[in-house]
C-alpha cells in the first residue's frame, strides 16, 4: 500500500459524496483500510477540501 496523493483523496471524497460509493468499495479500489477511508471522509466533510492543503498537523500542548 502506498500513500494516497492529494488527487486520490479528492477522488475518494467525490466518489463518496457525489456517487454514494461505500467506504468498503473505496477501500478495495484504493487499497486502504475502510476505517482510514471513513476517517478521511469525516475530516473532509467537517473541514472541507482545504484540510488537504496542510502539510502537517500541529497539536496543542
Amino acid at each position: 500500500m502506498s500513500k494516497l496523493t492529494k488527487r486520490d483523496k479528492i477522488n475518494i471524497y467525490n466518489y463518496w459524496k457525489n456517487y454514494g460509493k461505500s467506504s468498503t468499495w473505496l477501500s478495495k479500489k484504493y487499497g486502504v483500510n475502510s476505517t482510514n477511508i471513513r476517517y478521511l471522509l469525516k475530516l473532509i466533510d467537517h473541514y472541507g477540501l482545504n484540510i488537504l492543503n496542510r502539510s502537517h498537523t500541529t497539536y496543542p500542548i
